[in-house]
């Protein structure tokens, strides 16, 4: 997928986002010069270590067993 496609892609999700919250995360995301700038709330650092650990205890799906799934479904 190129960059062109890739923008009008986040363009368009982000015009009919309505979640005030939402947006100020992307704005603060587009705002930040590095990584390390964004200010994650104690539920996301929560989140993102829950994932973590899911991930660390085999506890995912890989991307080809989604798409098996889902044919299986069709």
């Amino acid at each position: 997928m190129s960059s062109d496609q890739l923008k009008a892609i986040v363009i368009e999700k982000i015009l009919y986002e309505q979640n005030e919250a939402t947006l100020q995360d992307l704005l603060n995301i587009l705002t930040s010069r590095s990584p390390q700038e964004v200010t994650l709330s104690p539920e996301q650092r929560t989140a993102i270590e829950a994932g973590m650990a899911d991930y660390a205890a085999g506890r995912f799906v890989t991307e080809e067993d989604l798409d098996r799934h889902d044919t299986e479904w069709r």
